[in-house]
Order: structure tokens, then C-alpha cells, then sequence
């Protein structure tokens, strides 16, 4: 029956969300549009900046998200490091959207994991021997660092640096969405990241959640986010089974028709 009377709330930041919208009007729902997400520069890039200097030392390089190889890419052009030198290191993606910004600008990806996630690329490592290896991995402030421990533990060598910052809604923005959510004029929440995941219970804590609309659901786009939802004390009702905006919007419409 697709979405239909569906009003779906979007937290991901403005500019990935315009698919988004559009997937779900096809559908026959509702978007309203809160970003979690605001792309901030770090508050410093000396740690990104030595990276780059030293670039040829390491083996390999991860992304896990579109904004990271944009802010990566954008410290190069302004550090005068040409892209063409990434190329001595062997590049991993999250998923097909990030693989995509990757070849955009003339990089091979070596390979993506089988489950768009971080934790799908650390089960990915599983299989490789990372001895002695070195990467750096370009990353939000609220990433999560078990990535980082599971390739430590395989003998890896890891330097994650921090090129962007996650900046939260406005307060006006945030006040109307929870009217919504009090009048019960939103049936979905979804979260396409931990880091939206993190903002919103900041600016919604538990207490403030327990008084919105009890036929709200919560849909997160795969195990990652679900872990921090669950780590943050949010009941998740819908967890998509592949990590991509049209696996999300096909749970939620599996969730409706049962």
C-alpha cells in the first residue's frame, strides 16, 4: 500500500535529503525535514593537515560517509596535495553512496562491505591480514571509535583524524517538529546516522521523548545506528535490512502492511 497518509520525519542534513524526499512522495507519504546534521569544519585541521603531509606512509585509507571524502578533498585543494597521490593507498568505502563520491573524483575503491556499515567494514578486516598496516581515517566528531578498536586488535595501525563537525536544528526548528510529535502528526522518526542519533536525543532526551505521540515509530537504516539508538536508551521499531534509503523506506512499508 506504499506510504500513503505516512508522515515521515527526515533528521539527515538538508543536502543528502532531497532523494530522500522525493523516494518518499513517490511512495505516496509525507517528508518533514529536521536536520540532525549541520557539516561544521573542525575546530582544528593541524591533525588532518599532518596527515596529508605524510600521506605516502600510509597503507590505506577509509571513508565512511559522502562527508568525509568531501571535507578530505576539500583540504587537499586547499593544502595544494593533488587527489592523484590517495592513489598509493588502498581505499575502502561504506557503501555505494561514498564509493560514489570516492570514483567521482578519480579514485579507485578497492573494495565495500557486504553490509553498508562500519560494522560491516570491520567484519570485512576479519578476513585480511592487517599486520603492521597504517590508516587513516578521515571521520565526523561523533563516529564511533569500534571500527578503530577492530582494526587495532588486528594488528593495525590506525590514525583517525577529524574533518568535519556535527552541528545540530535550530531552536525554532526543533520546537515546531515537537508539536508535531505531540499531536501525533508524525508516524515515523528515521535516522540515517549515529550522529543524527546522538543530536536528537540531545535535543530530545528520554523524558521529552516519553510525552510524544505512542504510535510514533522509530526507523533507523541499519546496525550501526540501531546500536546507538540502543545505546542511548531509544527503543528502535524498525531496523532496515539493507543500509541504503530505499531498504529504510521498504521496512517501513513492511512494518505498515503486516
Amino acid at each position: 500500500m506504499g506510504l500513503e497518509t505516512k508522515t515521515i520525519l527526515i533528521t539527515r542534513q538538508r543536502e543528502q535529503s532531497v532523494e530522500f524526499i522525493a523516494e518518499i512522495e513517490r511512495r505516496g507519504g509525507r517528508a518533514v525535514l529536521l536536520p540532525m546534521i549541520s557539516i561544521k569544519d573542525p575546530e582544528s585541521w593541524e591533525d588532518c593537515d599532518r596527515a596529508l603531509l605524510q600521506i605516502k606512509s600510509y597503507n590505506a585509507l577509509i571513508f565512511t560517509s559522502v562527508n568525509s571524502v568531501e571535507k578530505l578533498f576539500q583540504r587537499c585543494l586547499i593544502r595544494s596535495v593533488e587527489p592523484v597521490v590517495l592513489r598509493m593507498c588502498n581505499i575502502y568505502a561504506v557503501g555505494e553512496k561514498t564509493r560514489q563520491a570516492i570514483e567521482e573524483r578519480g579514485l579507485a575503491v578497492k573494495a565495500i562491505p557486504e553490509q553498508f556499515s562500519s560494522a560491516g567494514l570491520a567484519e570485512y578486516f576479519k578476513g585480511v591480514n592487517l599486520q603492521g598496516k597504517r590508516f587513516l581515517y578521515p571521520r565526523g566528531d561523533l563516529g564511533s571509535p569500534e571500527l578503530i578498536k577492530s582494526l587495532v586488535r588486528q594488528g593495525a595501525t590506525v590514525d583517525p583524524v577529524i574533518v568535519y563537525r556535527n552541528a545540530g536544528p535550530s531552536e525554532t526548528d526543533t520546537e515546531r517538529v515537537y508539536r508535531k510529535l505531540l499531536a501525533g502528526e508524525i508516524d515515523v522518526i528515521t535516522f540515517a546516522s549515529p550522529s543524527a542519533a546522538i543530536n536528537f536525543v540531545k535535543l530530545f532526551p528520554l523524558e521529552r521523548m516519553a510525552t510524544m505521540d505512542k504510535r510514533t515509530t522509530i526507523a533507523v537504516i541499519g546496525p550501526t545506528t540501531n546500536d546507538a539508538m540502543r545505546g542511548l536508551g531509544v527503543h528502535v521499531d524498525i531496523v532496515a535490512r539493507k543500509s541504503t534509503i530505499e531498504g529504510l523506506l521498504d521496512a517501513i512499508e513492511e512494518h505498515y502492511s503486516t
